[in-house]
Formats: C-alpha cells, structure tokens, sequence
C-alpha cells in the first residue's frame, strides 16, 4: 500500500494524543505511558527551543543588501505575537537574524516569505536575544492549523515527561557515571580533566545515566574544558569551554556524545538557562527508547523535509541504511 504522508501526519498526530506506547525501562527514566513522539525532529527541536510563538514577522528593508556583503551583520527582525505556545514572551519581540543561507537555519527566502504571514518560531534565548533554535530550518514554518496542532500535542508530550520525570538508578553506567561525577567539585585541572575524558568514553551507553544525573549545580574548581570532536566535518579538532558548573560542563560531554545540543550552557549561563537545558535532555532520554524499538521494528515513520508541517515522503529501513 503506498505511503500518503499527508494522512500518516493527521494519523500520528491522532495517534500521538490518545495513544501510549511502551519501551524498554533501561532507556525509560519515566513511566511506560508517556508516548513516543509523533516526529521525532520536531520533539528535538521544541525541546531545544526557550520560545515557540505564532507571530507576523516584519522583514528588514536591509536584508537582501546585508546578505550580499563578505561578511553581513545581524539584522533584528521585529514579530508581532499573536500567541504563545511554549515559554513567554511580550505582544512584540526582536529576533536577530544572520542573512546568510545557510542548510542548518531558516534562509532569507522563508523569512521575505512568511512576513506578515501568521508564522509558528522555535526560539532560542542567549545573552544578547532571540535567535531562530534547533540548526534546522524548521524552526520557521507557516502556522497551518496541522502545524499548531501537532506542535501543541507535542508541547503537551513533553510536558508530561517533565512531570512524571524521576531518576532510575537501573540505568547502564549509573553507578560508574555517579561515582565521577561526585569527585567533580572535588578536584582541578589533569584531574578534571581526566573525569570528562572517562564520562566521554563511556559513549551512548551512558547517556541516559548522565543525563539522570546533570542538574548538578555545585561549581567546577577549574571552569575550562576540552574536548575532542570526532566529527570529519568539524571546524576545529578540539572545542574549548568555560564551563562554570557540573551541569554546564556535562552538557558539553553529551552534546559531543550524541550530536545534539539543548541550550547553550557548556560556558555557563542563568538558572533559566540550565532548567531549560537540562528538560531538553529528558525529553531526549525519554525519546531514546522509542528511537530503539523504532529501529528494531524497521517500521515505517515519518521523513519530515525539516518544516515539521509538511512531510513529504515515509522512510522505511531501507531508507536508514542508505543514509
């Protein structure tokens, strides 16, 4: 029977409200009826997005002249709000904007497209503003009544794995991963260093562990850490934090892990910031366990094209393996 994504959309967003779905318990820290998620991409990106509103953005008159420059300034974007779905935020907000395409961001034509248009915006905060969230360009995406829909049902998921949220000390690597973590706060410089060595090389085994285990917010007696990417395509050999507390430095090792990144805390940041950060990463280890029933059922799923209201094609295991 031939895929229609269109139906398998409504279908998984029915599916996602009324249905529950069961996984291992050593990758579950929560109770068996919180669901998997509907789109896996889109989970990702609402768990590392600060802000999700429905607004009218106002294109700047500068940004085609600004994206043709060497290198072009950010531009502020002002959005008018006409809703909030996650966080808050006031009537009218500023977005800053980089007008250059890039594959990870919502490019210039999206932004000249959707202005004045009723629009859903994955945001981010950082010290300076608001920034488009996640590095996909699903972060902007027209408000069709699907897409508020399935974000809101998916908002709601979430929600209930903060709240039902508790540790499991049955996790792989709990007890190895508790016991480097207790001398952090403890020692310094080669010392420390060599604990965030030895959490790195536990590898994806020990993910949901040390993410049980992060919101941990005693200070760091040497606030610096290096880590090796492993990524062909990295800018740099070694990326170099300031992390002021354990939870910022753990951060850092599980994005270097898993490729994923909730929040920008690996140098510090508020309390807002870290609570923010450290929900993100349930949300992940919930999700870790539906990820592995997924790919042992080779069942078919939902391909988004990175706008999670429009899925254009299902993916199957064959589709994985050519990835």
């Amino acid at each position: 029977m031939a895929c229609q994504p269109d139906m398998l959309m409504q279908t998984a967003l029915l599916s996602l409200i009324f249905a529950f779905g069961a996984a291992p318990h050593l990758s579950e820290p929560v109770p068996r009826s919180i669901p998997c998620p509907a789109d896996p991409e889109l989970a990702n990106l609402l768990a590392g997005s600060n802000l999700v509103l429905i607004g009218r953005m106002t294109a700047p008159a500068q940004l085609a002249g600004e994206a043709e420059k060497p290198s072009p300034g950010y531009l502020d974007i002002p959005v008018v709000v006409d809703g909030v779905l996650k966080g808050d935020a006031a009537d009218h907000v500023s977005l800053r904007f980089y007008p250059k395409d890039a594959p990870y961001k919502p490019s210039n034509d999206d932004v000249l497209r959707l202005t004045g248009v009723p629009a859903i915006l994955f945001l981010t905060r950082a010290e300076d503003g608001l920034y488009f969230a996640g590095y996909t360009p699903g972060a902007l995406t027209r408000a069709t009544d699907l897409a508020v829909g399935t974000t809101r049902a998916e908002i709601s998921r979430q929600e209930q794995i903060a709240g039902a949220w508790r540790i499991d000390t049955r996790l792989p690597r709990f007890g190895e991963v508790r016991t480097l973590i207790a001398r952090l706060g403890h020692v310094r410089d080669d010392a420390q260093r060599s604990i965030f060595e030895q959490l790195e090389a536990l590898g994806s085994e020990a993910v949901p562990a040390i993410i049980a285990q992060m919101d941990d917010r005693r200070p760091l007696l040497t606030q610096e850490i290096s880590l090796i990417n492993h990524d062909p395509d990295a800018f740099e050999g070694i990326t170099h934090y300031g992390p002021e507390q354990v939870v910022d430095a753990l951060n850092a090792v599980l994005t270097h892990i898993t490729g994923v990144s909730f929040g920008s805390i690996s140098n510090g940041g508020s309390d807002r910031e870290r609570d923010a950060a450290i929900a993100g990463w349930r949300v992940y280890a919930n999700d870790i366990a539906c990820k592995q029933a997924d790919r042992a059922r080779g069942k078919v799923t939902l391909r988004p094209t990175g706008n999670p209201a429009f899925p254009t094609r299902c993916l199957t295991r064959a589709d994985r393996a050519q990835r």
